[in-house]
């Protein structure tokens, strides 16, 4: 492991993060480190930019957005590897225990695998047999298990769990599977242009710019919602999604899939960190890289 020489300031800022981060189980924002440690919030920020350049912090933007340690962080502050805590749910509802570990067993066996879980804070009361549990996503690799409790063992602090579905989303950059250039139009194009144009091309939708800044989105269904109204000779303004779900492309390709998710869509138009457009990104984009098939 390389060797790091942090300074006092440094260390005080990543221990605070490692802190809150096991507590909260979630992205960080840089005022709650500085409410903890009693520091100026920009100056708390300046140090975080010096640790994210060392590798021992890891950052998203926007509203749901903070910092998480890194490994490196963990292996620095504690002096050996420690597992970054996992989510787990039962029934969807977030539980207050953290999984330490996870094993995967019995991975070719026709009767299904296995995982066990080491989990801290783990009583009876909270898990039981026949619970069906979801764990993850798993920070490093993605890492997402839905099955069924088999056994809960409070003095070892493992459960067995038999693996229903298992499903890993590699931390790729958007950016990485995104189309570039894509094909946009803007808020004054017709939406006869428009949907000739999507046939053509066979595609189901297109960002909305102006100048090289995204401004909405159509798409095939805002299309038909027109033609049920009988205003085919609207502009794309008076159908477009807006403002639009963007997504910058150094986030994740997991990152994407939250977002469409969340909104229900299943496109995201790719921006760069000055929010001009770089491409775009759709679900089957995600499936094909998840599959292999590009």
């Amino acid at each position: 492991m390389a060797q790091y020489k942090l300074t006092m300031s440094q260390r005080e800022v990543l221990e605070a993060l490692i802190k809150l981060y096991e507590q909260k189980r979630r992205l960080i924002k840089s005022k709650e480190i500085a409410d903890l440690i009693h520091r100026d919030e920009g100056t708390v920020r300046n140090i975080i930019l010096s640790l994210k350049s060392l590798g021992l912090i890891e950052s998203k933007t926007g509203p749901r957005g903070g910092y998480m340690p890194t490994l490196k962080a963990y292996e620095i502050i504690r002096g050996s590897v420690t597992q970054i805590p996992v989510k787990l749910r039962k029934d969807g509802v977030e539980l207050d225990v953290t999984i330490t570990g996870i094993e995967i067993l019995d991975i070719l066996n026709p009767e299904g695998a296995r995982a066990i879980l080491r989990v801290h804070g783990l009583t009876r009361r909270l898990l039981r047999p026949g619970d069906r549990v979801e764990i993850g996503p798993t920070p490093l690799i993605g890492l997402r298990i839905e099955g069924e409790i088999i056994h809960v063992d409070p003095v070892s602090s493992q459960i067995s769990v038999k693996i229903n579905r298992m499903v890993t989303v590699p931390r790729i950059h958007v950016g990485k599977i995104a189309v570039r250039n894509p094909y946009t139009v803007t808020p004054d194009t017709p939406l006869k242009v428009l949907v000739e144009e999507l046939i053509r091309r066979r595609i189901r939708g297109a960002p909305v710019v102006e100048g090289n800044r995204v401004v909405g989105v159509i798409t095939m269904s805002d299309v038909g919602r027109a033609i049920v109204e009988d205003r085919i000779e609207a502009r794309v303004m008076d159908y477009m999604s807006a403002p639009p779900i963007t997504i910058r492309e150094t986030d994740d390709i997991l990152r994407a899939i939250e977002l469409m998710n969340r909104h229900g869509v299943g496109r995201l138009p790719v921006v760069d960190s000055g929010g001009a457009l770089v491409g775009i990104v759709t679900r089957t984009d995600i499936l094909k890289f998840i599959a292999g098939l590009s």
